[in-house]
């Protein structure tokens, strides 16, 4: 791309065309084989549960508001068994449905902070719907319908429907891409 300008003029340009809850913090210059899809290396998503009793319009919007309170340290349990590489399918399916479902989970973080529980998942790559299947199940064993080593359990069969219920949308972030 050609542009006559500074960098800072072409990074103000494009964040002044970006819907409100979109922003680009940064620009570096790519060689023109740069595939941002295959070229990530590692990708971090953080998910967000409001985890009290009445809900805050405040965290509505990039959180899942969760009346129950949840097990903190059996939520921590189960995400141990998603740590390494192993096939997500149970959680997932590939972006164009004929790839494969292994992926490396390098990092998976349950931390609660004032009544909100963030969920740090940092992989190699993710399957379709990956992240909202694993805080879904995550949820089952927080709430107590599932004890912890059920995760490792739905991750040996392979089998979507053996997953914990989708969890809205809401609270999904990505925070960060290494390339």
């Amino acid at each position: 791309m050609e542009w006559r300008h500074t960098e800072d003029a072409l990074l103000r340009a494009i964040n002044s065309c970006l819907p409100t809850d979109i922003v680009v913090k940064a620009l570096n210059l790519a060689l023109v084989e740069f595939d941002p899809r295959r070229s990530a290396r590692w990708r971090n998503y953080q998910y967000r549960i409001y985890n009290a009793p009445i809900r805050s319009p405040l965290k509505m919007r990039r959180s899942w508001h969760v009346k129950v309170e949840l097990d903190l340290e059996a939520m921590k349990c189960g995400a141990e068994y998603l740590v390494g590489e192993h096939d997500f399918s149970s959680f997932g399916r590939a972006p164009d449905r004929v790839g494969h479902t292994v992926r490396t989970v390098r990092r998976l973080e349950c931390k609660l902070d004032d009544h909100l529980l963030t969920i740090d998942i940092e992989a190699n790559a993710f399957l379709y719907r990956m992240v909202r299947r694993i805080v879904g199940t995550l949820y089952m064993v927080g709430v107590g319908s599932w004890k912890s080593n059920v995760v490792e359990e739905i991750l040996q069969t392979c089998d979507r429907n053996r997953s914990g219920p989708l969890a809205p949308a809401e609270g999904l972030t990505l925070t960060k891409i290494e390339f």
